[in-house]
């Protein structure tokens, strides 16, 4: 596989410097299983969901882990030949549009709710099970996750690069991103944003008396690395041959993606296959979050939906889930008032004759190719939703009005 298929410079602060094509054009087994790895960054991502339910914003936390940019690269590597011997298992066994995260199979998420949505359009009644995994990524198992990547290279031991690669990812070390900024120091070098020079070196660390987190479990991988989604999709391979074979059996549809689980099925089908899902969770050390499994009986007389990558569906029109659209509000809203801010501040250092807002149209109007109303319209033409373009309609016009108030500014005398 080319370099530039799966290289791409990182411009974070980190323990090292950003590395280009040349070096990792010289990634070779023997530089892997000889490297020194880097301690990963680690922080927690908060970010916000409104609960329709509850009818309040409440935060969702994740820990993230980036490693640096040497080990970056290395990882993108392994995990670019990872997902190429993935696929073709993939393709071999009819998993293509199965294990649906993770993968560049060229389609979104509103391709595969769409083929979710044509199953339910023509079962009637039908059941629908959804499951999320808890801790999904925290509890994979490594002695597991070692057999399936020697199975997936067909080989009795891993080999010295690879098993080096293993071990990072599996016996990771992280410092947290808040004890970083305890150090003065330090912490003035991460607020420059610079990634031209090592935010500290392990020295530096060390005599600053800076923890250095070990996983000693043995379970859990870091989410955040180039690595990390592959090392997933490869520990659930077993599970999706297993549900994929077993729906198909019964005329059920079953995806997967990452710690989302879907089956669709007829009603007297549903209580033995969500059995089977559970029991084959726990074969991998894995369980669902009973908070967040749905159980959704169907049929054509009534308007009931459930919800599944950020859509609801049903018999009925499709709809954003109406978290996500109040997350674009919010971000809307914020990216309006920055740039409003910062346009002003230019007018008034007389830094120009008038506030630019060609970027801003990009991020939020329907002259961007890739924002969310862009996308909200290719799943409502897919999905073939007229709800979901009013639903995108109100913010669009919000957007628009805000841009052309942002536009009648002007310096003054």
């Amino acid at each position: 596989m080319s370099v530039r298929a799966w290289f791409k410079s990182r411009g974070y602060g980190h323990f090292d410097v950003p590395v280009g094509l040349k070096w990792a054009e010289s990634i070779n087994p023997y530089l892997v299983a000889r490297h020194a790895w880097s301690p990963l960054i680690h922080y927690v991502k908060e970010t916000k969901r409104y609960k329709v339910a509850e009818r309040k914003t409440v935060p969702k936390k994740r820990d993230i882990m980036f490693a640096s940019h040497r080990d970056a690269a290395i990882l993108a590597k392994y995990s670019a030949d990872l997902v190429c011997r993935l696929d073709a298992w993939y393709n071999d066994v009819g998993l293509n549009n199965v294990a649906i995260a993770y993968r560049s199979l060229g389609k979104s998420n509103y391709h595969f709710a769409k083929v979710v949505q044509d199953y339910v359009r023509s079962h009637d009644p039908v059941m629908i099970l959804c499951f999320d995994v808890t801790g999904f990524f925290d509890n994979i198992e490594h002695g597991r996750l070692k057999i399936r990547l020697k199975w997936l290279l067909d080989v009795a031991e891993l080999p010295d690069d690879w098993y080096k690669v293993f071990r990072f990812i599996t016996k990771y070390r992280c410092i947290a991103r808040d004890d970083l900024k305890k150090d003065e120091l330090i912490a003035s070098r991460m607020a420059r944003g610079s990634a031209r020079r090592p935010i500290a070196t392990i020295e530096e660390i060390k005599a600053a008396a800076i923890p250095i987190q070990h996983n000693a479990n043995k379970h859990g991988i870091p989410q955040g690395t180039p690595i990390s989604a592959s090392m997933s999709n490869l520990y659930m391979a077993e599970f999706d041959l297993k549900l994929k074979t077993a729906a198909e059996e019964c005329g059920a549809l079953f995806q997967r993606y990452s710690d989302d689980i879907l089956v669709a099925c007829s009603p007297g089908q549903a209580d033995a296959l969500e059995a089977l899902v559970l029991a084959s969770l726990a074969e991998e050390a894995l369980e669902v979050q009973p908070k967040k499994t749905e159980r959704c009986l169907l049929t054509g007389k009534d308007r009931l939906t459930f919800q599944y990558l950020g859509y609801h569906m049903g018999y009925v029109g499709a709809q954003i889930r109406p978290g996500s659209l109040s997350k674009q509000w919010r971000s809307a809203k914020r990216a309006i008032r920055n740039a409003e801010r910062k346009g002003l501040t230019h007018l008034a250092e007389g830094k120009g004759e008038k506030i630019f807002t060609r970027k801003l149209r990009a991020k939020l109007t329907h002259v961007g190719a890739r924002n969310f109303l862009s996308y909200a319209r290719r799943s409502a033409d897919e999905l073939d939703s007229l709800i979901m373009r009013a639903q995108v309609k109100r913010l669009h016009r919000y957007t628009l009005k805000g841009i052309a108030r942002i536009e009648k500014h002007k310096p003054k005398p």
